[in-house]
């Protein structure tokens, strides 16, 4: 004989009911955690023993229809630069969605979905909430369509939206102080690197204004060099090619760490010396800077307060989205390393 077909079953209220021994009832309140129906915790616990037990996992879409929350936070998140930051921020972000019991949903942007002026705005399932990394312009986008015009949003960075918060750390004056730092030292010649995707879609980027402010304060002539590959190799490369053209400068600034370690092996390329001919400042703290072979002098960006402040917000905003929208800003930290005097 054939072997039986067998069929699955979708395990039920029921099912939930009929193992911890209360009412159809009982359970819905238990599952949806309804706050207005007061019930012992250990029947809570026993409902959530049984579910457990038969497998039984909540129809969100359901609940979401019943209730109009997901209690699940949407993590905007640009995937197309190899920014170890984006990943420190998503664990602390984690942490916090567990102490206050939320779940996330990862949507990655690129140029093409989200980051670029041509770009639409992502697609995703409904949320509570959104958390959105360096993407504000998407969420200008996102505020054009239909289901965007309510979400409660908080950008990570400086771009301030309707029904929304901002929180940053304020790169401008930062690298105006560690250029300044540099220009008092006795650099008359700093030279900024930058990629070339921010030169071309971003001229009003924050950490090139504060390098320009303390120049032209200094009546300085500002310098580039344009990278085309965001690593070492493509920075070293770069640097190489500008110091062959025009000589190694009293300093670089550079707009991450990894750009700033190519140009540490480019100046020792050119029979240089780090920092005594030449000083690096970097931005980022990346965690490959305290340890390069000349370790990085940089800025360090206050991740550990920002987070919880912007996942404070946006629970706030969830609670009272007609709150005025705020942009709250922190210092960052100078890291005196062996890269610059």
């Amino acid at each position: 004989m054939p072997p039986k077909k067998q069929t699955s079953k979708r395990i039920t209220l029921h099912d939930v009911a009929a193992v911890a021994g209360v009412s159809i009832q009982t359970v819905s309140h238990v599952m949806t955690g309804n706050p207005t129906v007061k019930l012992p915790e250990s029947t809570r616990q026993k409902v959530r023993d049984a579910a457990k037990e038969v497998g039984y996992s909540p129809n969100r879409h359901a609940q979401a229809i019943r209730s109009g929350k997901t209690n699940v936070i949407a993590i905007w998140m640009p995937v197309d630069r190899p920014i170890v930051s984006y990943i420190r921020m998503l664990q602390l972000i984690s942490r916090e969605a567990k102490r206050t019991s939320y779940e996330l949903m990862i949507v990655p942007l690129d140029r093409e979905s989200g980051l670029s002026d041509q770009a639409v705005a992502p697609n995703m399932w409904p949320v509570d909430g959104i958390l959105a990394m360096d993407s504000g312009a998407a969420v200008e986008r996102y505020r054009e369509t239909a289901e965007g015009k309510t979400t409660p949003v908080v950008v990570i960075g400086y771009e301030l939206v309707d029904n929304g918060d901002a929180v940053a750390w304020n790169a401008t004056d930062s690298v105006q102080m560690a250029t300044k730092r540099l220009i008092d030292s006795g650099c008359q010649n700093v030279v900024y690197i930058t990629m070339d995707w921010q030169v071309r879609d971003f001229p009003y980027e924050r950490r090139r204004a504060g390098y320009t402010a303390a120049m032209q304060g200094a009546g300085l002539h500002t310098r580039f060099v344009i990278v085309e590959e965001e690593s070492r190799i493509g920075a070293c490369k770069a640097v190489s090619e500008y110091v062959a053209a025009s000589g190694v400068p009293d300093a670089f600034v550079a707009m991450t760490d990894m750009l700033a370690m190519g140009a540490v092996r480019a100046v020792k390329a050119a029979g240089k010396r780090v920092p005594e001919d030449c000083q690096v400042m970097g931005y980022g703290s990346h965690p490959d800077a305290e340890d390069f072979e000349i370790a990085i002098s940089t800025l360090r960006s206050p991740i550990g307060e920002v987070i919880p402040r912007a996942w404070e917000r946006l629970i706030e905003r969830i609670a009272n989205p007609n709150l005025p929208s705020a942009l709250e800003t922190f210092e960052m930290e100078f890291v005196q390393r062996q890269s610059t005097r």
